[in-house]
């Protein structure tokens, strides 16, 4: 098997896109079934007996057969990976719109934006948080489509965010962190990381992890200390789980145990 995407774990199935999308049993690797309808590079979302996934400026539900249960087209030659909550269905598209579509497929609200967004969509504190390609970043009322604020922070772009019980982080390319106040959009404090980054970052508790060119930067939230592990490695993926975190390096792959 080739990924074109991360996979997703949901209701005992493992969901792997790779063009088509292979449905796997999670415990036994059987073969469930696969859904060859379009071209599928991008992570999927899963919810009730249902799969969300987008192909090109379309995204489509399928039932856990791989059955089509409908297709919505937009206007843009790609849409974002889905995000779900609310009972619906979040994703942008290059059109220059984000779309929120209820369970059946039907336009629930779409608002229009200044620029593309290649990164997925994220709900978080009770909003909708949208990462422009122009590196606007937006906070938007999931049921209404409303824009509550936007903030500009550097011409810079920026990777998925992660997100900390009282701020949102933000890392760009060129190694600046911003942690960014969830309902104002005020700067809580700048940082920058002493290598260039190459995985989003990942918060845990009162730390947050980042992927760079030399290594794993851990920060601490409270003081702003740092520590470096797998010093003088190319970090490629973090994988946070419940009591530990999975590093892979371009020879090696790390499991990470707090004391």
């Amino acid at each position: 098997m080739f990924p074109e995407a991360p996979p997703v774990i949901s209701e005992g199935q493992l969901l792997v896109p790779m063009q088509s999308i292979e449905v796997l049993d999670l415990y036994s690797g059987k073969g469930i079934c696969s859904i060859d309808q379009d071209v599928f590079t991008t992570s999927v979302a899963a919810s009730g007996g249902k799969i969300y996934a987008s192909s090109g400026g379309a995204v489509y539900a399928f039932d856990r057969k791989g059955n089509v249960l409908w297709k919505y087209r937009t206007d843009g030659a790609f849409c974002t990976s889905p995000a779900l909550g609310y009972d619906l269905i979040y994703f942008a598209s290059y059109d220059r719109n984000i779309y929120c579509l209820d369970d059946k497929g039907e336009l629930y609200w779409k608002t229009k934006i200044s620029d593309i967004v290649k990164l997925p969509l994220t709900l978080w504190d009770g909003k909708i948080f949208a990462v422009l390609q122009d590196s606007w970043i937006l906070a938007i009322n999931p049921l209404l489509g409303q824009i509550i604020w936007q903030k500009k922070l550097s011409d810079e772009e920026y990777m998925m965010p992660a997100f900390h019980q009282d701020f949102m982080i933000l890392v760009n390319y060129k190694g600046q962190i911003t942690a960014l106040s969830f309902q104002s959009a005020n700067i809580k404090w700048v940082a920058e990381l002493p290598a260039a980054p190459t995985t989003s970052p990942i918060a845990l508790k009162d730390t947050f992890f980042i992927g760079t060119e030399e290594g794993l930067v851990a920060y601490d939230l409270k003081t702003l200390e740092n520590k470096l592990y797998l010093a003088g490695e190319k970090i490629t993926a973090v994988m946070p789980t419940a009591l530990s975190i999975f590093v892979a390096t371009d020879k090696k792959l790390a499991k990470l145990v707090p004391k």
